[in-house]
C-alpha cells in the first residue's frame, strides 16, 4: 500500500478543520465589529454635522435676510476655523451664494448636510455644510487591521490547538497503522499489534488481534485440509493412471504370452500358423510400445520449440504419410484445402506432426466406411487454424469429455491422444474444439501467432 501524503492524513484534516473554523468565525466578527463601529462613528458624525449646520442657519438667519455679505463671511470664517469643516455654503431663496469656504466641488469621502434657513414658515435662504470622514476612515482602517492581527493570532493558535488535539487522538492510530503495515510485511500467524491505551484504539487493536487469531487457525485449519485433499487427489489419480495403464497393457500382454506359448510348444502347429503367431506377436508389441509411449508423452511433456516455417506444408506431409502407412486398412479419401497465404507462422514442427497425426487417427476409426477426410488451414489477424472434418457418426455425449486424459470411447484406446492436442494448443496459446456436424464431426485447432501475445490472453478456451 502506498505511504499516505500529509495532506491525505487524519491529524492534517483536524488541523485544516479547527483553522478553518477559528478563520471563518473570527473574519465574520471583525466584519461585523468593524461595520457596526463604522455605522456608529457615522451616526455621530452625521448628527454633529447636523448641529452645527442648525447653529449656521439660526446665526445667518438676520444676515441673510438683510444680505449683510460681510458678517456672513465672518460667520463662515469662523464655522470653518472652530469645527473644522472642509465646505460651507450659505444662500439666499434664490440660491444665490452669499458666503462660502472650500473647494468648490464636495468629495467622495465628504459628509454634506443641507439645512434650511426659515423665518416661521418661510425659507430664506439654506446652509450647506460637509465634513470630512477621513477620521471616521482612519479609525475603520485601524480597526480593521487590529481584527486581522487577531483572526491571524487566533489562526495560529487554533491550528496549535488543532495539531495538539489531533497529536493526541491520531497518535495510537497511527501507531496501530504501523502496526498493521508491519503485519502485512511478515509471515507470521502469531503476529499480533500492541494495545497502547485503554480507548477506543485499544478496543479496536484487541479486536483486531481476535480476527488475525481466528484468521490463524482458519489457515491451519485450510492448510490441514487441503494437504488432505491433495494427497487424496493424487492416490486418485494415481489408482486411475494405474488401473488405465494395466487395463491397456493386460490384453496386448496376454496376446504376447499365449503367441509366444505357441510358438514354443510347436506340437500341431503349422508354419502358416507360426508365421500368424509371429505377425500376432510382433503387432501386440508394436501396440504395446505404444502405449508405453504415450503415457510417457503424457507425464513427461517434451518443451515446446517454436520456429517461423510453412504450417501447411507440415500439414500436407502428416496427411501424406498418413495415407501410406495406416491408410491402407480404412481406405478414406483425403481432401486437402490448404491456404498458401498463411505466411510465416511459428510453430514447434514435431508436436504439430504429432497433433495432425493424431487428429487424423482419431477421424479415421470414427468411420466405419470409408468416407472422406477433409483437412484445411486458414489464417486471419492474430490466429491460424487446422481444422479436421470427417463424415463419421460424430461425437456421442460431451465433445469436452474426450479431452480428458485416459478416457476413450474406443475399444482399444489409451485415452491420451485427444489430451496430448488440447496440451499442444494450450502450450501454443491456442485452443481446441469438437463440433457435431450433419454427418461427421468438425476439429478445430488454433494456434496464436507470435504478434497476437500482446492483444489476448494466452490459454486454452
Amino acid at each position: 500500500m502506498k505511504p499516505l501524503r500529509y495532506y491525505q492524513t487524519f491529524r492534517f484534516k483536524v488541523v485544516a478543520s479547527i483553522a478553518l473554523v477559528h478563520l471563518i468565525l473570527m473574519l465574520t466578527l471583525v466584519i461585523v465589529v468593524v461595520r457596526g463601529q463604522e455605522r456608529t462613528m457615522d451616526g455621530v458624525l452625521h448628527r454633529n454635522a447636523e448641529s452645527l449646520a442648525r447653529m449656521v442657519a439660526i446665526a445667518s438667519r438676520n444676515a441673510v435676510l438683510t444680505e449683510n455679505l460681510g458678517t456672513l463671511q465672518e460667520i463662515v470664517r469662523y464655522t470653518v476655523r472652530k469645527s473644522g469643516v472642509r465646505r460651507l455654503r450659505i444662500t439666499n431663496a434664490q440660491r444665490v451664494v452669499l458666503g462660502r469656504s472650500g473647494p468648490q466641488r464636495i468629495r467622495a469621502r465628504w459628509l454634506t448636510i443641507h439645512h434650511t434657513i426659515r423665518v416661521g414658515r418661510y425659507s430664506t435662504g439654506a446652509v450647506t455644510l460637509s465634513l470630512s470622514r477621513a477620521g471616521v476612515l482612519r479609525q475603520m482602517a485601524a480597526a480593521r487591521d487590529m481584527g486581522l492581527f487577531l483572526t491571524l493570532v487566533a489562526l495560529i493558535l487554533g491550528g496549535g490547538a488543532g495539531w495538539l488535539l489531533s497529536r493526541h487522538l491520531t497518535g495510537d492510530l497511527e501507531g496501530l497503522m504501523h502496526d498493521v503495515q508491519q503485519l502485512g510485511a511478515r509471515d507470521d500467524e502469531e503476529r499480533r499489534v500492541r494495545v497502547r491505551r485503554h480507548n477506543e484504539v485499544g478496543v479496536l487493536s484487541e479486536a483486531f488481534n481476535a480476527m488475525l487469531a481466528r484468521l490463524a487457525r482458519a489457515h491451519r485449519q485450510t492448510d490441514i485440509e487441503r494437504r488432505k485433499q491433495a494427497e487424496s487427489e493424487r492416490l486418485a489419480c494415481l489408482t486411475e493412471t494405474a488401473a488405465a495403464i494395466v487395463h491397456e497393457i493386460r490384453n496386448p500382454l496376454a496376446s504376447i504370452v499365449s503367441g509366444v506359448e505357441l510358438i514354443v510348444d510347436d506340437k500341431g502347429t503349422s508354419e502358416s500358423e507360426r508365421r500368424e503367431f509371429v505377425t500376432l506377436v510382433r503387432d501386440e508389441s508394436r501396440r504395446l510400445n505404444a502405449v508405453l509411449q504415450n503415457f510417457l508423452k503424457w507425464t513427461r511433456p517434451a518443451e515446446t520449440l517454436r520456429e517461423e516455417g510453412d504450417l501447411s506444408a507440415v500439414v500436407a506431409q502428416v496427411v501424406e504419410m498418413y495415407d501410406l502407412t495406416l491408410n491402407r486398412e480404412h481406405r478414406h479419401a483425403f481432401l486437402l484445402q490448404l491456404s498458401e497465404e498463411l505466411g510465416p507462422v511459428s510453430f514447434d514442427a514435431d508436436q504439430i506432426r504429432q497433433v495432425v497425426w493424431n487428429l487424423l487417427l482419431n477421424s479415421a476409426e470414427a468411420m466405419v466406411n470409408p468416407g472422406t477426410i477433409t483437412v484445411s488451414t486458414t489464417g486471419e489477424e492474430d490466429w491460424v487454424y487446422i481444422k479436421v472434418t470427417d463424415t463419421g457418426s460424430g461425437v456421442q455425449g460431451s465433445a469436452e469429455r474426450l479431452f480428458t486424459p485416459f478416457y476413450t470411447t474406443k475399444a482399444e484406446g489409451t485415452g491420451l491422444g485427444l489430451a496430448l492436442v488440447r496440451r499442444i494448443a494450450n502450450a501454443h496459446g491456442g485452443w481446441v474444439t469438437i463440433t457435431n456436424l450433419s454427418p461427421g464431426a468438425l476439429v478445430v485447432f488454433a494456434i496464436m501467432r507470435e504478434e497476437g501475445r500482446d492483444r489476448h490472453t494466452t490459454g486454452g478456451r
